[in-house]
């Protein structure tokens, strides 16, 4: 199985374009994935430097209805003329970051035939597996707060995070965990994965939300070190990115060594057992 980043806040070559966002390409044996647009077009420029080719892509996914995840989708749709997308029927709910700043999808494509809208657990075949709200409230990110969801009323709520899914990829000893912000928490998402996985997860891939760049807000030391205690005790290799941010990466890394990464865009990675 093998993982790329296509795209993220980082840079792992110079000809490889960082923007605020994340973007992966998984390749199994069945399929050819992507997973998150970013929130442009970038991706398609980095994924041309990588030699993956967009177009062969058979599936994608979104993991949740934000811009920095979301964004590239028309771009996908122009190029890719066949792939299903699967994303969470709330996805297309206006959000918003302050009273102003709009942070959602465009609007526009919600009734394009390619997308597929998904809710709970979702059995997809050849290993795969969409899943949506966790429950649980272990850890949840203080660095979510101000992000708001619009009612049909046009009144705001703060976000529930309930139009985020994660992705489950079953194959041979593997067990991966793909997330794009982990908004309800890694380790709620983690937990619901191996109730429904029946079994651990082998790697994790996926932002932990432990910052929000633009309000400047990082969440405490104390608060990370107790993620990473809780990460500790799970047999899984950690790829980690985007929202986590480099501070606490850092604090994560101290606390963890190998067992976790940075993902940086332009990145690939062979994922195996053992």
């Amino acid at each position: 199985m093998k993982l790329i980043s296509l795209l993220e806040n980082t840079s792992h070559a110079p000809e490889i374009q960082s923007r605020h966002g994340l973007s992966l390409y998984l390749e199994t044996a069945a399929h050819r994935i992507v997973f998150d647009f970013g929130p442009d077009d970038t991706f398609l420029h980095n994924a041309a430097e990588l030699g993956v080719d967009i177009a062969a892509a058979d599936l994608a996914f979104l993991s949740h209805g934000h811009y920095d995840h979301g964004g590239g989708l028309p771009a996908f749709l122009q190029v890719n003329d066949h792939a299903p997308i699967y994303l969470h029927k709330n996805a297309f709910i206006p959000h918003w970051s302050s009273a102003t700043r709009y942070i959602g999808l465009e609007q526009s494509l919600k009734t394009s035939p390619r997308l597929h809208y998904t809710d709970g657990v979702t059995h997809l075949g050849d290993g795969l597996t969409l899943i949506s709200g966790a429950p649980g409230h272990r850890f949840l990110a203080s660095s979510c707060a101000g992000l708001q969801m619009e009612q049909a009323d046009g009144s705001r709520l703060p976000d529930d995070f309930s139009h985020e899914q994660s992705l489950i990829v079953e194959e041979g000893d593997i067990c991966l965990l793909v997330a794009g912000c982990a908004h309800t928490g890694i380790l709620n998402i983690m937990e619901q994965a191996q109730q429904v996985a029946g079994r651990p997860m082998t790697h994790v891939v996926s932002g932990f939300h432990l910052c929000q760049p633009s309000r400047g807000i990082h969440e405490p030391e104390e608060t990370v070190c107790a993620i990473a205690d809780e990460l500790r005790r799970t047999p899984a290799r950690y790829f980690t990115c985007h929202c986590t941010g480099m501070p606490s990466y850092e604090i994560l890394r101290r606390e963890l060594g190998a067992q976790v990464s940075y993902l940086s865009g332009g990145m690939q990675i062979a994922l195996a057992t053992g």
